[in-house]
C-alpha cells in the first residue's frame, strides 16, 4: 500500500516501478495520515479495507520536496503563533 500526496508532477507508480494492480494507492493532500478517530475519514476507511480485506503487510508513506499541501499546513502554524 502507498499513500501519496496527491500532486500530478509526483506519479507514485513512475517513482517506485510499480505496474497497474500492484500496489493499493492512496492520495491525498500532502499524504497525510489523520490519527484515528471513530466516524468517517476516508484515509482511515481505506487503510482499514488494506489491511483487513487485502491483507496488506507494507505500507509507504511517500511525500515530496516543495510540497503545496505541507507549505499550507505549516503556515497555518505560523498563523497561529503570531496571535
Amino acid at each position: 500500500m502507498v499513500i501519496a500526496c496527491g500532486d500530478s508532477r509526483v506519479c507514485p507508480s513512475n517513482i517506485l516501478g510499480f505496474q497497474p494492480g500492484e500496489a493499493f494507492m492512496v492520495r491525498n493532500v500532502a499524504n497525510l495520515v489523520p490519527p484515528f478517530e471513530s466516524g468517517p475519514s476516508e484515509t482511515n476507511a481505506a487503510l482499514e479495507f488494506a489491511v483487513n480485506s487485502l491483507k496488506v503487510e507494507n505500507i509507504i508513506i511517500i511525500g515530496h520536496s516543495c510540497c503545496g499541501g505541507i507549505r499550507a499546513l505549516m503556515s497555518l502554524q505560523d498563523d497561529a503563533n503570531e496571535r
